[in-house]
């Protein structure tokens, strides 16, 4: 059996993140980090699963909550460090443009705007047709185009480059499903379904979605269905669309409130699409408190098929006159908060800490998310200008506080 000083449970976007981060500020620790890797077959596989197995999410700086701009701001200055100490390159400077009808979300966003600065400019409907004239704007929508470190990251990429990282500092890399967890007075005992053996100290949980299935007491941490919409375009399509930044946009669609598109992005298989995903939509709730069959089915599907219909003609009205050779949906998951901000928290103080939950909105500021978590994890301390109360863990027994 193995023993460290620090078990990170989850080798995603957080947990890669924390696993780095204990290294660079602990590297007197023994750490190591459990969790799978991406399955082979999708629609085969029968263990775990995670959203980060995928070819781009948006990064950017602008968020109506100031808490998830500051979360973004710090993560996004760390970007270079990673890809430096890891070699891996996963971030695309494309820029990103925020636009909306909604006059409350338009203060909002210029609260963050002016708080953190980013480079910007704001456009109204007119604007962003000069700016963009392959896309289509209703005329009372303004919009925010950040540029500077905006665009969007490859979350593969990204947990490749931190466990990289990690692992050239002295980590350990368990690739391997965790099924239970057990707390002693003395530390926590890990078992994987590979037969495997751990023995920490102190353990630190970024088992997303997950988490629920290995904690006594619930977390409320309501995991929802999300499906993808991927366009298949052109060589000639992706160079007419080449200075098509990163898109999150409310939306007149009947159907599509709100949405988020990627520019083309090359993929594994070869082919270049556009990625699209309704925002905020509400799809199927899965209650993964006890075990994750009922996550099984869904990532093995296709996803819903109502509502790639509906991303579909929201595409088509974004980008009038989009040639697309095929499309095809795939399955994700968003884990979701009682109170919006992540969970960062000590769940058994001297023995487990936490750090889960992304809202829809964690891939571009896992960094700073699991560097929290790690801290906290080690030292005990809050090592953030962050509210800590603003993160606290809220248990199913108790409701949001």
């Amino acid at each position: 059996m193995s023993t460290y000083d620090i078990a990170v449970i989850g080798n995603g976007l957080m947990g890669s993140a924390a696993l780095r981060h204990l290294t660079v500020s602990c590297p007197e620790l023994n750490v190591c980090g459990i969790g799978p890797a991406e399955p082979l077959d999708r629609k085969r596989h029968t263990g775990v699963f995670a959203s980060h197995y995928d070819q781009g999410r948006i990064t950017r700086i602008l968020d109506p909550s100031p808490l998830w701009g500051k979360l973004a701001r710090e993560s996004i200055a760390r970007y270079p460090v990673i890809e430096a100490a890891s070699g891996v390159v996963f971030h695309h400077r494309v820029g990103c443009l925020r636009a909306t009808d909604i006059a409350e979300r338009a203060a909002e966003i210029d609260a963050c705007a002016a708080a953190y600065e980013p480079p910007h400019r704001r456009l109204d409907a007119a604007g962003c047709r000069d700016a963009y004239p392959f896309l289509a704007f209703s005329d009372d929508f303004v919009a925010w185009d950040e540029s500077g470190e905006a665009g969007y990251i490859n979350p593969r990429q990204l947990v490749e480059a931190q466990l990289k990282a990690a692992a050239n500092n002295g980590a350990t890399v368990i690739r391997e499903i965790v099924d239970s967890l057990d707390i002693h007075a003395d530390g926590v005992s890990i078992s994987t379904r590979e037969g495997g053996e751990t023995r920490a100290a102190k353990a630190l949980l970024t088992a997303g979605g997950y988490s629920n299935t290995l904690l006594r007491r619930k977390l409320d941490l309501p995991t929802k269905s999300h499906t993808i919409l991927l366009a298949e375009v052109s060589a000639e399509e992706t160079e007419r669309l080449r200075d098509m930044p990163s898109i999150i946009s409310t939306f007149d669609h009947p159907q599509v409130e709100s949405l988020y598109m990627l520019p083309p992005v090359p993929y594994p298989d070869g082919k270049t699409y556009i990625k699209l995903g309704p925002s905020g939509r509400d799809e199927q709730f899965f209650d993964a408190t006890e075990n994750d069959r009922e996550l099984l089915p869904w990532f093995q599907s296709d996803g819903n098929p109502i509502t790639a219909a509906d991303l579909k003609a929201a595409l088509h009205r974004m980008i009038p006159n989009l040639q697309a050779l095929s499309y095809q949906t795939v399955p994700c998951l968003i884990t979701y908060s009682a109170h919006g901000n992540p969970y960062i928290d000590a769940l058994d103080a001297g023995r487990l800490y936490v750090a889960t939950a992304g809202n829809g909105m964690g891939a571009k500021s896992s960094d700073e998310i699991g560097r929290i978590g790690a801290l906290l994890c080690a030292t005990d301390e809050w090592r953030s200008d962050l509210n800590r109360k603003d993160f606290r863990a809220v248990y199913t027994d108790e409701g949001s506080k």
